[in-house]
């Protein structure tokens, strides 16, 4: 009898827990079952976004590749960039598109176009080596629109796997600018870096040779 009474005990004692506890219980574990499958379905959505994604940039990339970049390709090109960047903005698709649509706009010589994209990926990109990339092509664009001064500030010397490029482009301002000499010490400069980097010098060394001191 004392067995049973125990067991009535446990029983009663397991009502009183389950009454008590029960449905914090049932909510903690819909509420865990929720996050579970709130996460997998992000991950799905998130992995679904990359690679349509994916898909617009490739087919920009086609396009850019085409043998010849007539107004047919460029206008596919704007299309898709313009829609990465709409719509997947925070995405490194997004920069290279912007990138991309500088490219065009210097083909059809709308250096403002140019300007503003690339300005974009400067406020936009966190990729160290996509903002370098951005910072050396407004630079080039600045020097054909004739803002010299300002192309000259973007490409001060600095150590690092840039510098060759920033380099040879100082040494391109300097000499818009008529300082022959001071264009020639940062082509030499250059040339310096880029063979310590195993970049090839040729036009280098051409631009270099072409300024008799």
């Amino acid at each position: 009898m004392a067995e049973l009474r125990s067991e009535e005990e446990q029983v009663e004692a397991l009502k009183r827990w389950w009454n008590e506890n029960g449905k914090s219980l049932l909510a903690g574990i819909a509420i865990a079952i929720l996050g579970v499958v709130g996460w997998n379905y992000y991950q799905d959505a998130q992995q679904q976004e990359a690679e349509t994604a994916s898909a617009y940039y490739q087919r920009l990339l086609g396009n850019a590749s085409a043998s010849q970049m007539g107004a047919a390709e460029r206008s596919a090109i704007k299309q898709d960039a313009q829609t990465l960047k709409g719509e997947y903005g925070d995405s490194a698709y997004a920069h290279y598109a912007a990138l991309m649509l500088a490219k065009v706009a210097v083909v059809e010589g709308d250096l403002e176009a140019a300007e503003i994209q690339l300005r974009w990926v400067l406020t936009n990109a966190e990729e160290s080596e996509l903002a370098e990339l951005a910072n050396l092509r407004l630079a080039q664009v600045l020097q054909a629109q004739g803002h010299l001064d300002q192309a000259l500030v973007l490409v001060q010397d600095k150590a690092d796997a840039w510098q060759g490029r920033r380099l040879e482009a100082k040494g391109d301002i300097l000499l818009a600018q008529g300082d022959q000499s001071a264009a020639r010490s940062a082509y030499e400069k250059a040339k310096k870096v880029a063979a310590e980097q195993g970049a090839n010098t040729a036009l280098l060394s051409l631009k270099f040779d072409n300024l008799v001191e």
